[in-house]
């Protein structure tokens, strides 16, 4: 009886989860808002809270203790999840891409 009284006026049974939850929705808007400045999810580790908050979510991720819900949100706005690998493509493929116009000027592959 009383449960039921206080559950009709709203009352909150998880107010930790209930601010974890604010807090991880602060963040997420803030990574948001960086995403739309830059053009990308990329915050550097040591970039402030931001940077920590980017990188635990790698972290959690990887451990499988990301919900789904979370995991989803963050691919919506392009999350980077491996920028390590991510970066070491980018300079295989700029180092390929001379490669290649090496050869369309030389005609071969044999740089010096």
């Amino acid at each position: 009886d009383r449960v039921d009284k206080l559950n009709e006026i709203g009352f909150s049974w998880s107010v930790k989860a209930e601010a974890e939850e604010s807090k991880w929705q602060k963040r997420f808007n803030e990574l948001t808002a960086y995403q739309a400045k830059h053009g990308d999810c990329k915050v550097p580790a040591k970039q402030g809270e931001m940077g920590t908050w980017v990188h635990n979510q790698r972290r959690l991720r990887k451990k499988g203790e990301l919900n789904q819900d979370r995991v989803d949100k963050l691919n919506e706005i392009g999350f980077s999840w491996s920028v390590k690998a991510e970066a070491e493509e980018s300079k295989w493929q700029k180092r390929f891409n001379e490669l290649t116009a090496y050869q369309a000027k030389h005609g071969d592959c044999k740089v010096p």
